[in-house]
């Protein structure tokens, strides 16, 4: 069995690995950074750095999240570095055997290839996020440069 944070973002469920997650924070303190993607939130101060915020409705479906007081932001460990999540809601967090899940067949081609599995669950599907593969290399360089200001 394997655990997960469950969240929702732009009307839709993921999934991200219990071990790559380092902490679920309210969105407070943020700081906009001009001339970056739509899809960076800004940063925020966290251990002793700056944590860039992804809005991550906006990186897949184009939309914005709307801040209320359910939206939260999941430090996550992203290629040896950390930024933030913002999703609209953290739902639970929950157990999964591999018989519930199904790697997705596209997890190597361009389109959705952050797309790590399809989870099958009574309430619907729920997306397995591949958390290093979430951006474009021009996307990565965008965030690696934010981190190592």
């Amino acid at each position: 069995m394997e655990k997960f944070v469950i969240f929702s973002s732009g009307g839709q469920s993921f999934a991200i690995p219990i071990e790559v997650t380092e902490k679920i924070i309210h969105v407070e303190g943020l700081t906009r950074i001009p001339d970056t993607s739509d899809y960076v939130l800004g940063a925020i101060e966290y251990d002793d750095g700056i944590l860039p915020i992804i809005d991550l409705s906006e990186r897949f479906f184009q939309s914005k999240t709307e801040v209320t007081s359910d939206t939260k932001v999941i430090a996550i460990k992203w290629q040896e570095k950390k930024i933030g999540l913002a999703v609209d809601k953290v739902t639970n967090i929950r157990s999964f055997e591999s018989k519930d899940r199904e790697v997705s067949e596209n997890a190597n081609q361009e389109a959705a290839s952050y797309v790590m599995a399809f989870i099958r669950t009574e309430e619907g599907i729920i997306l397995q996020l591949d958390v290093d593969s979430i951006f474009s290399e021009d996307g990565e360089r965008e965030l690696v440069s934010l981190i190592n200001r």
